[in-house]
């Protein structure tokens, strides 16, 4: 019988990254990945950290005490340097309270108001816990935040921001490019180098 790995998010757009990177660093290949659809009534955990790294790992004990299962969970999103790291832990939170993207972007932007793009930096910390297994790895990647979403691809803020490496959004990449060039990228290298010394 095979092992389980839950992947703790309700977020379609994040799932398909999760198991595409586990298929790409070649991770838990011998485990069956579980969403969150396969569990009545699981509820949400309360986000209530200071940081990324503490966010991803109240949701993996949150779901792990809930399904006594595996879990690999992440908390991500942006700092504006300039900003106090504005909006943070916040990041999609204040989509939400402002009424999507664009409106954070624009609340951004209405502090600069003579700038077209601001420096900004992209984070992704990972958690993965169990009974006897404990992983945390956090990937970030710099570059700019502009005022105008372009492109058409990704999810959430892939359109607003361009890595310090190109000169594309990651919602103007093709998909395979954004996925090999994100800050998710960044904190899963680290996890399959963290679990290939273990082994």
């Amino acid at each position: 019988m095979k092992n389980n790995l839950l992947l703790g998010t309700n977020n379609t757009g994040k799932l398909k990254e999760f198991i595409f990177y586990l298929k790409h660093f070649n991770l838990f290949s011998e485990y069956e990945l579980l969403n969150l659809n396969k569990f009545n009534n699981i509820g949400e955990p309360t986000e209530d950290g200071k940081t990324f790294e503490e966010n991803c790992e109240i949701k993996s004990k949150y779901f792990l005490d809930k399904t006594n299962t595996l879990v690999l969970c992440d908390d991500s999103g942006f700092v504006i340097n300039k900003l106090n790291n504005y909006p943070g832990i916040k990041t999609a939170r204040e989509a939400k309270k402002l009424g999507g993207e664009q409106k954070v972007i624009d609340f951004i932007f209405s502090k600069f108001k003579n700038l077209s793009y601001i420096d900004a930096t992209f984070f992704c910390s990972i958690c993965i816990l169990g009974n006897n297994q404990r992983y945390q790895v956090s990937g970030y990647i710099p570059g700019f935040i502009i005022k105008d979403k372009r492109g058409n691809n990704g999810f959430g803020y892939d359109p607003y921001f361009i890595p310090s490496t190109n000169n594309k959004t990651f919602a103007e990449m093709n998909e395979k490019q954004k996925l090999l060039n994100s800050h998710r990228y960044e904190a899963f290298k680290k996890l399959s180098n963290q679990i290939l010394q273990d082994n």
